[in-house]
């Protein structure tokens, strides 16, 4: 059996294990896509805690929208039931004979004023409690809106994967 020179062959001082420099670069590549992988574990991890709060902000903003609608919806039944029992009782009061003294005469006219102010101020404060029910909700769609904005700003939401 004859052996060959050629063999045995030098390839061209390429060794077979890489060099330091690429074991470095390597160990980095390996490096940062572990951190990569850390780093998308971590943001899946907000996306779900930040999807939980948004849905617990809506609920809670459904919640005081309702209540705030029940509270006003109380409060004008209230009104307008004291508003009816007032004026049962001035009409429900009998007309005075004229023999009566103008005092008990005169304080018709005093109740029918006193009624119309009564009004005017269950007006007023139906008014006042329907404003108020309107900045409640305003104030909620506000916090809605800036909350969307916000989410749409940090790429939480699927919906702004689409820009036009």
């Amino acid at each position: 059996m004859r052996r060959k020179s050629d063999m045995w062959q030098d390839f061209s001082g390429e060794s077979f294990l890489p060099g330091e420099g690429e074991q470095a670069a390597t160990a980095a590549a390996a490096d940062v896509r572990d951190r990569l992988a850390m780093v998308e574990e971590q943001l899946k991890s907000q996306f779900t805690s930040m999807a939980a709060y948004a849905q617990i902000s809506q609920q809670a903003i459904d919640t005081a929208r309702a209540e705030a609608r029940a509270d006003l919806d109380r409060e004008k039944a209230t009104i307008v039931s004291l508003v009816e029992q007032v004026r049962e009782e001035l009409h429900g009061k009998t007309v005075p004979p004229p023999a009566e003294t103008t005092a008990a005469r005169s304080a018709d006219p005093e109740a029918a004023v006193r009624l119309a102010m009564l009004e005017d101020r269950f007006e007023q404060l139906s008014r006042q409690f329907a404003q108020t029910l309107k900045y409640q909700e305003d104030l909620a769609n506000s916090i809605a809106i800036m909350f969307e904005q916000q989410a749409r700003n940090s790429g939480w939401l699927a919906s702004c994967a689409s820009v036009a």
